[in-house]
C-alpha cells in the first residue's frame, strides 16, 4: 500500500454489524480515493485461524459487491489502542458490538469518539446507499466542523444535502443559518429547529425527511446539550436508522 494514500480503517468484529461496517468503510474509501483497511482485534477464545477467516470472508464480500479488495489487519490487545493506532484518516465501527445491549451504544463507542482525532463513522446494522446527508449543528457560529466537511469534501458532491441548526430557547440561529447557506453555496436546504435537546430535534426532522447519513461535529455532539454517548432512547439521535459520521 502506498504510504502517501489516505486510509479508511473499519473496525470489525464477529457481530451482526460487521458486514455493514465493512460496507460503510468501502463506501467512504471509494468516495475519498482512499485505501480501505479491515482491522480485527482478536477476541478472547478466538483462534488466529478463525480471526483471519473473519477478515477474509468480509474482504471477499466486498469484492463480490464490486469494491477494491481491502487491506487486512489482525491485531492483539485493546480496541481503543487498535483504533487510535490505526493511523487512519477515518475510522468506521458499529453502533454496537457482539455483547452490547440493544438499548445502548457499544461500550467502545464513547472512548473511541473522545480519543480519536479523525472522523468516526458509527455504522447502522445494515448499509444502505447514501442518497441524502443531514448535517446537524447548533447555534454557535464557531462550531462548524460538520459544515466544513460536507462543503469541501468531494464525496458529498452528488448527494442531496440538508442542514439543521438546532437552537435552544433564547438562542438565535440566524447567524449560523447564514454561515451554513454560504458554506453550502445553495447545494443544501438549511432549516432551524428550536428544541431543548439536539437528539430530539434531529428525530423530529427525520420524521419528515428521512436521511441515510448524519454528519455532526464532536464539539456539538459532546457539548452539554448533545445526546448521551451511551443510552439509546426512543425519539433520539441514536435510535435513527441512519449511520452517524462524527467529525
Amino acid at each position: 500500500m502506498s504510504l502517501s494514500k489516505p486510509r479508511v480503517t473499519a473496525l470489525v468484529d464477529g457481530s451482526n454489524y460487521a458486514a455493514s461496517v465493512a460496507e460503510h468503510g468501502a463506501f467512504l474509501a471509494g468516495r475519498s480515493g482512499a485505501r480501505l483497511q479491515l482491522r480485527h482485534i482478536r477476541e478472547d477464545g478466538q483462534s488466529p485461524q478463525a480471526a483471519r477467516r473473519l477478515l477474509e470472508d468480509l474482504a471477499e464480500r466486498l469484492v463480490d459487491l464490486g469494491a477494491q479488495r481491502p487491506d487486512l489487519s489482525l491485531v492483539e490487545g485493546g480496541v481503543l489502542d487498535a483504533a487510535v493506532g490505526a493511523n487512519a484518516e477515518v475510522l468506521v465501527m458499529g453502533k454496537r458490538g457482539m455483547v452490547d445491549a440493544r438499548d445502548a451504544l457499544g461500550r467502545h463507542v464513547a472512548p473511541i469518539v473522545r480519543a480519536a482525532s479523525v472522523p468516526v463513522c458509527l455504522a447502522s446494522q445494515v448499509f444502505l446507499p447514501v442518497h441524502r446527508v443531514l448535517t446537524v449543528t447548533d447555534a454557535d457560529p464557531a462550531r462548524r466542523a460538520a459544515l466544513d466537511l460536507v462543503s469541501t469534501h468531494a464525496g458529498f458532491d452528488d448527494v442531496e444535502l440538508d442542514c439543521v441548526v438546532v437552537s435552544r430557547p433564547g438562542e438565535t440561529p440566524e447567524e449560523k443559518l447564514a454561515i451554513a447557506r454560504q458554506a453550502l453555496e445553495g447545494r443544501a436546504q438549511a432549516f432551524a429547529i428550536h428544541a431543548e435537546r439536539l437528539g430530539e430535534a434531529v428525530w423530529r426532522y427525520l420524521a419528515e425527511r428521512p436521511t441515510d447519513l448524519i454528519v455532526i461535529s464532536r464539539a456539538v455532539l459532546l457539548g452539554a446539550e448533545g445526546p448521551d454517548l451511551g443510552a439509546v432512547r426512543p425519539g433520539g439521535l441514536w435510535s435513527a436508522r441512519a449511520s452517524v459520521l462524527i467529525c
